[in-house]
């Protein structure tokens, strides 16, 4: 099977599992369940690119590492949090949005996260081809991965401690992490995109590589992650989230600015 026959393959394969996904969606009225098959294809998209990969063993087996490993900690992260008594806070906003057609408008949403599989995947399929010999931009590229894996499972772990043990004044996460960028756990999620280009530098397609960190930044700040996040924050917690805007970088992890608030 040639490379261009492979990627048409997964395309219908994560598809079906995006319209399976619908389909249980229309069953339950529960949507949080495309995030789970979003990370889920991911990681076997990986799996099967690294059982056919031609790649040599470093970059080879770097595709355990991204996407395989990467989207399997995600999936069951979400996995876990999965609660049919309580959809995503994004998802009932849609569902309250969409009040005509809407089962038709979140099939066009699945299908579309079933394309989406495809195009996020492709990194890993130029990574299966890689035969270039183990140098410094690969050390760069491991170290970037364990950075971004450390930051994204950080934050995590201090968002979910917080919401265990969080007063009774408390709406908002200020700590660790949370205290530099309102959202630092899209922000490692970002930072390994550029790990697939320094993997891959000697790859025919090294430049399409180098556009899924800023495809991703695009879709992170303006469309489909941190927008939804953003809106969904302002109704549950009010002003005391105005107040961290305010003071808290919406990505980037930065210095807190000046506030009366602690």
């Amino acid at each position: 099977m040639s490379g261009s026959e492979l990627l048409w393959l997964m395309l219908g394969i994560n598809i079906v599992a995006q319209l399976l996904a619908w389909m249980w969606q229309v069953k339950t009225r529960h949507a949080d369940i495309a995030d789970i098959v979003w990370s889920g294809m991911l990681a076997f998209n990986g799996i099967v690119f690294f059982i056919l990969s031609d790649a040599n063993a470093i970059h080879r087996y770097a595709l355990l590492v991204i996407p395989v490993a990467w989207y399997l900690r995600l999936f069951f992260h979400l996995v876990s949090r999965y609660d049919l008594q309580h959809e995503d806070g994004r998802y009932q906003h849609l569902r309250s949005h969409w009040n005509e057609n809407t089962q038709v408008k979140f099939l066009g949403f699945f299908i579309g996260q079933g394309l989406l599989i495809s195009l996020f995947s492709i990194p890993a399929w130029a990574l299966s081809y890689e035969n270039a010999p183990f140098d410094t931009f690969d050390v760069i590229g491991i170290a970037l991965v364990a950075i971004s894996y450390l930051g994204v499972w950080l934050s995590d772990k201090q968002l979910a401690e917080f919401k265990k043990n969080k007063a009774e004044s408390e709406t908002v996460c200020r700590k660790g992490l949370w205290r530099y960028s309102r959202h630092p756990n899209y922000f490692f999620e970002w930072l390994h995109w550029f790990a697939y280009p320094l993997f891959a530098l000697n790859s025919d397609w090294v430049w399409l590589l180098w556009i899924y960190p800023f495809l991703m930044l695009w879709f992170l700040i303006k469309l489909t992650g941190i927008p939804f996040n953003e809106q969904q924050n302002l109704r549950s917690k009010g002003e005391d989230y105005r107040q961290y805007q305010k003071e808290t970088s919406m990505f980037f992890p930065m210095p807190v600015k000046n506030s009366d608030k602690e």
